[in-house]
């Protein structure tokens, strides 16, 4: 009996110690990293991808790696992955009857992969280097395939792998071939100098049909052919253009879009209508014959590299700034439901509540989150050009945004509404902080200057210039006297808020100090910045205390409420956690897959959020 007693014993215990060692998950049921209590966001479809397409019954296939990830987006759940090859796959094409996909890869071979044996069905090497894309023939008893550098094209016999054609070509690189009319006929865009960026070439002798259109080519997919085989739509530096193939007339040429680049076209489900995808991360719907734009949306913050139009023609399937996002052709509204930015969070702050979060980022919204459930309470829009510092009035019921045209927005926090715009600075408003009164907020910018502003007035009641170039951060100390900023002259400077006077100049770093925090009182200041240092001063006397090296460019740095910890974080996605009393480094976390730009502690100190430039938000229990 006692020998079972142990053995009961001894089975609960591992079973106990066994429950601690499970990662714990977010919201959606995606792994934390080690320490994080929650995660504000999600990673999903957050990384990058070789290629990605539709399969006819709408489900999206996105490839990651050696493999395919095939996600049913209307749930937001991922179905299936699997393993293809041993190289990282660049291409991916659909069988017509959506039962195969044909994949490119890396190490220059290409496989035909049977979906629902999950088995490659033909494999051959095509021996070209940088194999980017392989195509389907009309009668799919042929692949076409393109190495870019050097610029080649080959057709091979699908069952046998047998070489039918090779085809050197006269630009620097090529991006992607594809079939002509009746498959015939192969056109090919790529990269020349101030040479022709177009090709076609006559397949079954392998002759050069002509070259065409002078304009640097992005490096891009960005190359198709009308259903009807009548025209070809290419995506190039300037502009989008679409040509007859017949004689290689121009007919149309679509521009405007910011960022210039067209780095990916496709034509819709409705023969009229084509799309664009833009450098500056935006997606336009345009009518081809009238060449107006029909709808612009923004899913992504840089350059959308792939669009796919659902086989139902009403959803999207695009890729850009290392994420996959379906959006709705009608109105550009994501269709998958997580709660999420659609671009890197650059600022964060918690309100006096400390139960709530929120943050700032490129995607031009707020959003404010339970850091406790992960849950997304509101999404406040109208960030213009994107929100690039925030701050919470000390009642919790405004927040105030510095936002990249140069401009700061107030928000009514109950509703969301602007409450106004102050306007005056030049460049990104990089910082902003209200006064433990709430009377006055405070903003600095690319300009140079920090500006106060009253409750009620557009006009500045004190602007405070004396940095030699932008200022990027700001800090108030808890009575209200003192501000601190750190500018891109690698100076830390001390002011009196009443008296709008610099008090004291503290030099010391090696290049721009991108944070400053109060360390408890007024009598002791934080710093850090490029140069991957954390200063501690004596504000009074002006003497460096001591030096903390956090490692790589610092970009957020908060200290807690009793003075006695600070925090740090930035380019190396790291945040570290040091000791003020002896200097010493009391914790390290990882888990953002990229820079940490902003930190903020909840009122009594016990949390941490940091927000990145994965588009994520992390919850740390500090220790």
């Amino acid at each position: 009996m006692r020998a079972l007693q142990f053995s009961l014993i001894a089975t609960c215990l591992t079973l106990v110690l066994a429950a601690d060692t499970f990662p714990a998950e977010d919201r959606l049921g995606d792994s934390l990293p080690e320490a994080a209590l929650q995660r504000l966001g999600t990673l999903r479809l957050r990384h990058g991808i070789g290629d990605l397409c539709y399969l006819l019954d709408g489900r999206g296939v996105v490839a990651v790696g050696n493999s395919i990830h095939i996600w049913d987006l209307s749930k937001g759940e991922l179905d299936a992955k699997h393993k293809v090859c041993d190289a990282s796959i660049r291409g991916i094409a659909l069988r017509s009857d959506g039962k195969a996909l044909l994949v490119a890869d890396s190490s220059g071979k290409v496989h035909e992969w049977d979906l629902e044996s999950q088995a490659v069905l033909h494999t051959f090497a095509t021996s070209q280097s940088g194999l980017t894309s392989a195509h389907y023939s009309p009668d799919e008893k042929r692949v076409l395939t393109t190495g870019s550098k050097p610029p080649t094209i080959k057709e091979f016999e699908l069952a046998t792998g047998k070489e039918l054609v090779a085809i050197s070509g006269k630009m620097h690189y090529f991006r992607e071939a594809i079939y002509g009319p009746e498959g015939k006929t192969a056109l090919v865009n790529g990269a020349a100098g101030s040479g022709p960026i177009l090709a076609h070439y006559d397949l079954a002798t392998g002759d050069l049909i002509h070259e065409w259109h002078k304009d640097y080519y992005a490096h891009t997919r960005s190359l198709v052919l009308s259903e009807d085989g009548e025209r070809v739509l290419a995506g190039t530096r300037h502009s989008a253009t679409e040509w007859r193939v017949a004689d290689h007339t121009l007919l149309q040429k679509f521009t405007g879009h910011h960022g210039h680049a067209v780095t990916s076209v496709a034509y819709c489900k409705d023969p009229d209508q084509l799309l664009t995808g833009s450098r500056d991360g935006s997606i336009r719907c345009w009518n081809r014959l009238e060449n107006e734009v029909l709808l612009r949306w923004c899913p992504h913050n840089g350059h959308v590299t792939h669009i796919q139009v659902s086989p139902d023609g009403k959803r999207v399937l695009s890729y850009g700034s290392r994420m996959v996002a379906e959006t709705s052709l009608a109105d550009g509204k994501s269709t998958v439901t997580w709660e999420r930015h659609n671009g890197p969070v650059e600022a964060v702050a918690v309100l006096p509540s400390g139960d709530t979060a929120i943050s700032g980022s490129t995607d031009a919204t707020l959003r404010t989150w339970n850091i406790t459930s992960g849950e997304c309470l509101s999404t406040i829009e109208g960030a213009t050009l994107g929100a690039y510092s925030v701050a919470i009035s000390p009642d919790g019921k405004r927040a105030a945004a510095g936002c990249k045209d140069g401009i700061v927005r107030e928000f009514s926090l109950p509703d969301g509404k602007l409450i106004r715009d102050l306007k005056g600075h030049f460049g990104f408003i990089l910082a902003v902080a209200y006064t433990p009164d709430g009377d006055y907020l405070l903003s600095s910018a690319g300009d140079g200057s920090v500006r106060v502003w009253g409750p009620d007035s557009a006009e500045p009641a004190h602007i405070l210039k004396e940095h030699l170039g932008g200022v990027l951060a700001i800090a108030i100390s808890a009575d209200g006297k003192f501000v601190l900023s750190g500018g891109r002259d690698g100076t830390v400077r001390l002011w009196d808020l009443a008296e709008a006077k610099l008090l004291k100049t503290f030099e010391g770093h090696r290049g721009w100090v991108n944070a400053v925090a109060f360390a408890g009182d007024s009598h002791l200041g934080l710093s850090s910045g490029r140069d991957g240092k954390i200063f501690k001063w004596d504000l009074q006397s002006g003497k460096t205390l001591s030096q903390m090296t956090h490692g790589g460019w610092v970009r957020a740095l908060v200290c807690s409420p009793d003075g006695k910890t600070a925090c740090a974080g930035g380019d190396d996605n790291i945040i570290t956690c040091w000791d003020l009393s002896s200097d010493e480094k009391t914790a390290t976390f990882k888990g953002h897959q990229a820079r940490v730009t902003a930190l903020a502690l909840a009122p009594d100190g016990s949390r941490l959020i940091s927000a990145s430039q994965d588009t994520t938000l992390l919850v740390w229990e500090l220790p």
